[in-house]
């Protein structure tokens, strides 16, 4: 039923390393774009905006970073890409939009649930640049470690 979930089955992978590291080393070898697997932060951050929560803050941060890596921002599609998911973030109903699958109510209210804490104020562009682990706050390691946690246990 949820196997469309299955691309974001890999985000604990990836996010336990760093949010970022991916991107930060790509930038660093000058031969890939900053923002590859950046769609791993993004359909999260759609799915806690469909729930309800904040997403000005959220935007103002990707502005920031698109604004730092303005070529890698375009090439990638990046205005588009959070055009298109705040779009469909207008409610519960974008859900299975965001997501590609139906969810129940319990469902949905459990990806919710981890889907609220979820924020990317610390990730900075010297963040992706230094690949700095140590400013990711610890409440924020958790809060997506839990995410994925419900997205495994979706599928």
């Amino acid at each position: 039923m949820l196997s469309q979930l299955g691309f974001l089955l890999i985000g604990p992978l990836v996010f336990s390393v760093s949010l970022a590291s991916s991107p930060a080393f790509a930038q660093n070898q000058h031969s890939t774009n900053v923002f590859f697997g950046f769609d791993l932060v993004l359909h999260p951050l759609a799915v806690k905006w469909a729930c309800g929560g904040q997403r000005d803050q959220d935007l103002s941060q990707i502005n920031t970073l698109t604004v730092a890596f303005p070529k890698d921002a375009e090439q990638a599609g990046l205005g588009l890409t959070v055009a298109t998911l705040s779009e469909m973030a207008s409610g519960l109903e974008g859900l299975s939009q965001i997501l590609g699958a139906e969810l129940d109510g319990q469902q949905m209210e459990q990806l919710c649930e981890a889907a609220l804490p979820l924020n990317i104020d610390w990730v900075t562009p010297q963040h992706l640049v230094n690949e700095d682990e140590i400013s990711v706050p610890s409440e924020q390691m958790e809060a997506w470690a839990e995410f994925w946690q419900v997205i495994e246990s979706l599928h």
